[in-house]
């Protein structure tokens, strides 16, 4: 490659020869009237020899032509630049700059950069197809498809829209730099003076994915799971994947911030469990002891509470800035369903009410309980209690059309499903429990052994591997369907937060520890 004093050397003998020639080249930026020499002395030539961000000819287009005599995809005349525009480009990619063959040009405001340069730079395997002028990049499992002259990519069958049609400058396909980045999951940062401006790609580095975790990742495809999946064996991540949309035009990142739904009454239970220890309380407590005015609070239990066999409805009235005593309020003028202690009936209102003993108990509130015995001591610094301010990818609900619409603000209540994390997090949760951090091996105990028929524990639901024991719990709202199955056994942990309500989860987590086992 030319050092800077050579592409000046070789510029100023090509620029001294035409003018000797006496030819003027005008249109390259717009600028009429002025010959391309002088404004490639001043603009490019000696920018390129400090910066070293391309040659010249490189800048200028393929082999040292002007843009303005290159065509689009149509035939079009291609403007590489306007006057507001006129700066040379820097690429940097994970920190690094680098000297594509084909520079990014801009036109009609959208920065265009070329789509192999940067596949390549995303270790993607780039394939071209002569005939229907498709180019496919395989990526970390991802299929990423775009046809010359179009403005769709699509990436695994997912149309995403581009905000102008691909260009072809010399043979070389050239994509809005945003669309590019986000089909490759890569992050982008633009930043610009008058003369320079300067395009930062962080390619994706979060995905972890290998080719013994292709079975898992083409069953989730081929369920039309949308969210983030993780699967991690000792703690050890083996997949962390993002599918689907996490809103218009975006993917999800499998570091993405979502709703956990139900998820939220592990962290209940192990409040609970941790005031037991502390002898605050205990399991036969009566819920009146606490709260007064539940109907039958004299005979629920704390333990009834937790598994699910109080007796109390399951729903509350959702709507939002309602406060956990006007919950309770509303829960006093319930009736039960069942006679307490005789049957077990998933009650949502039963973890509001843990959440609000809790409360009582420890003087905080439940968001703050969770936030300074948990969160913050396991490091887990992408969770906490959700707002509509909180930036959780978005839920979809599907529509009688067969069309994906984005649900409503999932309103909740503390204790049964106000918690957003991510699936890095909750790993993090998982080996905490695993470790004794949270709980004692005695509370751990009582919390995955079944009290009902319906195997449920304290917040976690006992389910038989193959016959290794294992523990899972599922959640949905409002867009959401959640899940986390952690085999006991064997180490094997199955996160999956997903954003399109209505998914099997049970079955999905089942089939997705099964394919891991096998591998």
């Amino acid at each position: 490659m030319l050092n800077g004093f050579q592409v000046w050397q070789s510029c100023r003998f090509s620029f001294k020869r035409r003018r000797m020639r006496k030819r003027s080249w005008h249109g390259m930026t717009g600028i009429k009237g002025k010959k391309i020499a002088g404004w490639l002395n001043r603009h490019t030539v000696a920018r390129s020899a400090l910066i070293g961000i391309a040659s010249v000819t490189a800048f200028a287009g393929v082999g040292g032509a002007s843009v303005a005599a290159q065509t689009g995809s149509k035939g079009s005349k291609v403007e590489a630049v306007h006057p507001a525009s006129s700066k040379a480009i820097a690429v940097e990619v994970n920190g690094k700059a680098v000297a594509w063959n084909v520079q990014p040009l801009i036109k009609d405001d959208t920065t265009f950069v070329p789509l192999r340069e940067a596949g390549k730079a995303a270790a993607g395997n780039i394939e071209w197809d002569g005939k229907t002028k498709t180019a496919t990049i395989k990526v970390n499992g991802d299929v990423i498809v775009h046809q010359a002259g179009t403005s769709v990519v699509t990436v695994d069958g997912l149309a995403m829209s581009m905000s102008a049609p691909s260009l072809n400058i010399k043979g070389t396909l050239m994509l809005p730099l945003r669309s590019v980045t986000d089909a490759l999951k890569a992050s982008l940062q633009l930043s610009q003076t008058k003369e320079l401006l300067t395009i930062r790609i962080q390619t994706d580095a979060v995905t972890k994915y290998g080719k013994e975790d292709a079975a898992i990742d083409a069953y989730l495809k081929g369920e039309g799971f949308s969210g983030m999946a993780l699967v991690a064996k000792d703690g050890e991540v083996l997949l962390r994947k993002g599918y689907g949309f996490s809103g218009t035009n975006k993917l999800n990142h499998p570091d993405a911030k979502s709703r956990i739904a139900s998820l939220t009454k592990s962290f209940t239970a192990a409040s609970i469990m941790q005031l037991v220890e502390q002898g605050k309380l205990s399991l036969t407590d009566p819920v009146s002891k606490f709260v007064t005015g539940i109907p039958r609070g004299d005979d629920i239990t704390i333990h009834m509470l937790l598994s699910h066999t109080s007796g109390l409805p399951s729903e509350f009235t959702r709507s939002g800035n309602v406060t956990i005593e006007q919950t309770i309020a509303e829960l006093r003028t319930k009736q039960l369903k069942y006679e307490p202690g005789t049957t077990y009936l998933y009650s949502n209102n039963g973890y509001v009410l843990l959440a609000y003993v809790l409360e009582q108990l420890s003087g905080e509130s439940y968001a703050d309980y969770v936030s300074e015995h948990f969160l913050t001591p396991l490091g887990m610094k992408n969770s906490g209690t959700a707002t509509p301010a909180t930036a959780t990818i978005q839920g979809y609900i599907l529509q009688k059309n067969n069309e994906w619409a984005a649900a409503p603000y999932y309103v909740s209540q503390s204790g049964t499903g106000t918690l957003y994390s991510t699936v890095d997090d909750l790993l993090k949760w998982d080996q905490a429990l695993r470790a004794g951090k949270v709980v004692s091996k005695q509370s751990l105990e009582a919390m995955y052994t079944p009290h009902s028929d319906k195997n449920y524990g304290y917040g976690w639901i006992a389910i038989n591997l193959n016959g290794e024991k294992g523990v899972f719990h599922n959640g949905s709202g409002s867009g959401y369907a959640t899940g986390m199955l952690r085999n006991l056994d064997s180490g094997m942990t199955v996160i999956l937060l997903g954003n399109h309500a209505g998914m099997d989860m049970t079955k999905l987590l089942q089939q997705v520890h099964k394919l891991a086992a096998e591998q």
